[in-house]
């Protein structure tokens, strides 16, 4: 990383945007193919975008002509541009989000999941549980976390008592009784059209991947508790977080089928269906073992389901709903899919097979910018063919160091 580089032009009084394509730039030079077709097609010129609008802070956006803050891509982003040195576009992000946390006479902790500078989109759905992440990421590449403790919106509660609030509002609203939590519908999630999850009744699909994202936020808030000095919450967080593990792995793993699944609240049965969130608990850790090791052989490497000529299937083929071509996430290979299986199997000892994913990802992407200038949204799992929006960024930029990560045992979305 040229961070030296980074710091001599923001010191210089270069912004946040300018000065990450320039260290982008000088980083390529010597960098990976990967690396130089990115800074070739300036993949990064214009993900950070200026204050705008109801948008105080400069924040990110998943590519040049995208004007809304989104929350997972935000994360994503972030931990990809750490490599560059880059935290305080992600902070500032998270500022965004938090001005709208307690304010307006909402309710306590609510924060939408998308703003643009003249709205926000779009309640009732909320959030994706990221934004504590995301300040544990920022602060670690910033070295300061002094700046949660900074005052925000009218309200005047400190960006760490925002944070807190926001994981106050999924518990408070969002949890069905037997303790874990319930995604709205499919759009709330992120991966929109998840046939895991029910849109029509909403609000009734217990997510394995969102009891996973708030797994991680508890972690995470007590990482920034640690580094505020807040012992109490230390212990708080923590034992939050091991609540839910506990929960998952006792409610949401099928013995008969090997794998975490959704459950519908109304009946508390397993959604049986074969969708790559239910992967999730590798990446997050959650798995045991025995659960991981038997998800990994008979689901992530089988060549029936998941595993692809170009990494990760989001849904496997058997499922009635499987459209390799055009499914978005009913088939195709995603970047941040590949991502956090690949961790996953870093997690869990399966080294070989995380490089393997690492390649194929930036294969992929490599030969979709030499083709079309550009990266896209998603791909179709047996061809390599784009399948949805063109000269997409976002996530695809962790698809720079997966290779790196892969063979060096890095992870920069560890919570430390």
């Amino acid at each position: 990383m040229k961070l030296s580089f980074l710091s001599a032009c923001l010191n210089a009084g270069i912004g946040a945007g300018l000065a990450l394509v320039l260290a982008s730039a000088a980083q390529a030079q010597n960098g990976t193919e990967i690396s130089r077709l990115i800074a070739q097609i300036h993949a990064k010129e214009n993900v950070v975008k200026p204050p705008k609008g109801i948008l105080k802070h400069e924040y990110l956006v998943p590519a040049g002509p995208y004007f809304q803050l989104f929350d997972w891509d935000t994360y994503f982003m972030g931990v990809a541009l750490s490599y560059d040195g880059v935290g305080q576009p992600l902070a500032n992000s998270v500022r965004n989000f938090l001005e709208f946390v307690d304010e307006y006479a909402n309710y306590t902790g609510y924060t939408p999941r998308e703003i643009a500078p003249d709205a926000l989109w779009a309640l009732p759905e909320q959030c994706k549980p990221f934004l504590a992440q995301a300040a544990a990421r920022a602060s670690r590449t910033m070295t300061d976390y002094q700046w949660l403790l900074e005052p925000n919106g009218e309200s005047k509660r400190s960006n760490y008592e925002k944070l807190g609030d926001t994981l106050h509002f999924w518990e408070n609203t969002r949890r069905a009784p037997d303790g874990l939590f319930l995604w709205y519908d499919g759009v709330e999630s992120g991966v929109d059209n998840n046939p895991a999850v029910s849109n029509r009744p909403a609000q009734v699909t217990e997510g394995v991947d969102l009891q996973c994202y708030l797994y991680r936020e508890y972690r995470a808030m007590a990482v920034l508790a640690e580094k505020l000095g807040r012992r109490d919450d230390v212990e708080k967080y923590n034992a939050k977080a091991d609540d839910l593990e506990k929960l998952v792995r006792e409610k949401m793993w099928s013995e008969s089928d090997g794998m975490f699944l959704n459950i519908d609240a109304r009946t508390g049965q397993f959604v049986k269906i074969k969708t790559w969130t239910n992967l999730v608990p590798l990446w997050a850790g959650i798995a045991t073992p025995d659960q991981a090791e038997r998800m990994i052989r008979d689901h992530v490497l089988n060549a029936n389901e998941f595993w692809c000529n170009y990494g990760i299937r989001t849904l496997a083929p058997g499922e009635p709903l499987y459209n390799a071509k055009s499914g978005y996430w009913r088939g195709p290979v995603w970047v941040i899919s590949n991502y956090l299986v690949m961790h996953g199997l870093m997690r869990y000892g399966h080294l070989e097979d995380a490089r393997e994913v690492a390649a194929r990802t930036v294969s992929l992407l490599v030969n979709d910018i030499k083709a079309t200038g550009g990266m896209n949204e998603n791909y179709d799992p047996d061809n390599g063919a784009p399948a949805a929006a063109g000269h997409f960024v976002s996530w695809d930029l962790l698809a720079e160091h997966m290779q790196e990560e892969a063979d060096k045992g890095l992870d920069p979305t560890a919570l430390q």
